[in-house]
């Protein structure tokens, strides 16, 4: 490969190599272009045959666009010999590294290098020079393509020589692709802006793959895991290597062997999340602080937790090729606001459905739980649920010239409410397709999420709470029979069907608060027997007297557990209810009322 030296200051045009003072300099000192050395008129006591003999001690040596000076003879012919095993283009790109050249780990480890591998360093080296994009904008001040030939150096230097021809044979072919300009001023210009963009993406390969093998216990062993992968997913995989080694590692682990087209759709959606422009965000826990929804989507925090969370579903869950490239690409299709929420409801659904998975020590193959698959797709491929669990992460809402804003919560207040939502809905789902007798219906998701929609956040955030209280149980709810679940759920699952088929919700609540203590589990069992009827059924509590509100109430309680018992079906009480209702429409007296809720549901 050709080699041209890149972003370095010149040195000066002169047509001598050292000028009378500079003969006279420390012999620590190196000479480069940044070097001036000021001699004063009482230093001035060195004879001229001392000058003679360190001026030819010194040894200059003289690159592209920089210049050095080694004082120690035996130094200067160890480096004689190296450069003379280049070419002149490859020793004027030495030579211009001078902190490399000079350096003794370098020397060493040139002199172990056979030529083939001495002039490959030469050409990763001056590669390195080039700022990576994956370090722009944000952090290109802070690069240093000194700092980065060091590192390699040292990395170099600590491998068996088969690992180390492997490592430089695969930087060899990333810094080939690299654009390398010669240094010239900055300019902020259109064209100087996107040549540098431009010129970083070709370096970020190698940049990623030298942290990679930096920070690798095994660098052998990281380089035979990457190749089982094509060389677009290698560069893919290197990246979260140069981000997270662990991270990186764990996605090889759990990558490893699956369809191609699986790998793919998973390493692109992480690439994408890598690569992307992420900020250090500040939350404000007081709540005084209002920022549109999606304000931190961007944060550093948030994306990198992401990733995290993505490694730990693939660590913790064994997916199908299929389910797994479907996970990959719907990701993909969302923004960062709905893959947010999607993963949120994949990771708590799955936990609430299954269990956690570091109490069972293993990973849960998805194919022995289908059900509890299909429950978790519907819900996170659902975007009123997504848009629900995003929104459960603020506070209220208030709008200003037209935008909308939410009160900040801090980030583990946040955290919580949106498990705590995915939670609840997850449970109200899982009950919702597992208990066939009760009067839950389909479309019972979609009208549970567009009324917590429409509630005040501080509200919403008080109910969840308060109806997950009802379900909780130490067992995953996959391992719970339906008669567990009726046992363990059914305060909550009444409550969570009775909201979802009522119109009015504050008439819901102002009726159950009406209704003395002892007896709101029976209301709950009555509002839920009633279904798509509660409304009607709320209506006759309000109109009428507390003798006939009670005795409705208990009416209808008894009613749900027949059904519960299957001593009757829930299309016969249907039809007894609709007698009901249409009775209570006409003007009989109380009296009238308690006589016919005594013979009402009778069996014939």
């Amino acid at each position: 490969m050709d080699i041209t030296s890149t972003n370095y200051l010149p040195h000066p045009q002169t047509t001598s190599s050292r000028s009378p003072e500079s003969s006279k300099t420390n012999p620590a000192t190196v000479l480069t272009s940044k070097t001036s050395v000021t001699i004063s008129e009482g230093s001035r006591t060195t004879s001229a045959a001392e000058e003679t003999a360190i001026n030819e001690s010194i040894k200059i040596y003289k690159g592209s666009f920089r210049s050095g000076a080694v004082l120690d003879p035996d130094k200067s012919a160890r480096i004689d010999a190296i450069l003379s095993r280049l070419s002149e283009n490859e020793q004027a790109a030495l030579i211009d590294n001078t902190t490399m050249l000079l350096d003794d780990k370098f020397i060493q480890l040139a002199e172990e290098l056979n030529d083939d591998e001495l002039r490959q360093f030469v050409a990763i080296g001056s590669a390195l020079q080039t700022t990576p994009l994956v370090e722009s904008p944000n952090n290109g001040l802070a690069y240093s393509g000194t700092k980065e030939v060091s590192r390699l150096v040292e990395t170099l230097s600590q491998l068996y020589s088969e690992t180390r021809s492997r490592v430089l044979d695969k930087a060899e072919s990333y810094a080939e692709k690299v654009v390398k300009r010669p240094p010239s001023p900055l300019t902020y210009d259109a064209q100087s802006i996107g040549n540098y963009l431009n010129d970083g993406a070709t370096a970020n390969d190698l940049f990623n793959l030298n942290n990679a093998i930096a920070n690798s216990d095994d660098v052998n062993a990281m380089l035979d895991q990457l190749e089982q992968f094509d060389e677009h997913q290698q560069t893919q995989l290197m990246g979260l290597l140069r981000r997270d080694n662990t991270l990186g590692t764990q996605m090889m682990d759990q990558l490893e062997g699956r369809d191609p087209t699986a790998q793919s759709a998973i390493l692109d959606f992480m690439s994408e999340l890598d690569t992307s422009r992420k900020f250090h965000m500040k939350y404000d826990p007081t709540g005084s602080t209002r920022s549109v929804l999606d304000f931190d989507n961007n944060g550093r925090e948030v994306v990198v937790g992401m990733m995290e969370d993505t490694v730990s579903l693939l660590e913790n869950y064994h997916f199908d090729d299929e389910q797994l490239e479907q996970m990959g690409n719907q990701l993909q299709n969302l923004d960062r606001s709905d893959q947010r929420a999607y993963l949120a409801i994949t990771k708590t659904g799955f936990e609430t459905l299954l269990g956690d998975v570091t109490s069972q020590g293993k990973q849960i193959d998805l194919s022995q739980h289908e059900e509890a698959f299909e429950t978790i797709d519907d819900l996170r491929n659902n975007a009123q649920t997504r848009d629900l669990v995003f929104r459960s992460r603020m506070g209220e809402e208030s709008i200003v010239d037209g935008t909308r804003y939410y009160e900040q919560k801090s980030l583990g207040e946040a955290n919580h409410d949106v498990e705590t939502m995915v939670r609840f809905l997850t449970t109200d789902a899982w009950l919702n397709n597992q208990l066939d007798d009760s009067s839950a219906h389909d479309a019972q998701s979609n009208r549970l999420t567009s009324l917590l929609t429409d509630m005040d956040a501080n509200q919403r955030d008080e109910l969840v709470q308060d109806l997950n209280r009802l379900g909780q149980d130490v067992h995953p709810m996959t391992e719970l029979s339906d008669a567990a679940l009726k046992e363990t759920y059914g305060a909550f699952f009444d409550r969570t069907t009775s909201i979802a088929n009522v119109d009015d919700l504050s008439a819901l609540a102002e009726a159950e608060e009406n209704t003395k203590p002892e007896l709101r589990d029976a209301f709950w069992q009555a509002t839920e027997l009633a279904g798509e009827r509660v409304d009607d059924v709320l209506k006759i509590l309000d109109e009428n007297v507390p003798d006939i509100r009670e005795q409705l109430i208990l009416t209808l309680a008894d009613q749900a557990a027949l059904t519960e018992s299957g001593q009757k079906t829930r299309d016969e009480v249907g039809q007894e209810l609709r007698k009901l209702i249409s009775y209570f429409k006409e003007d009989y007296s109380s009296d009238d009322k308690l006589r016919y809720l005594d013979r009402a549901f009778a069996t014939h």
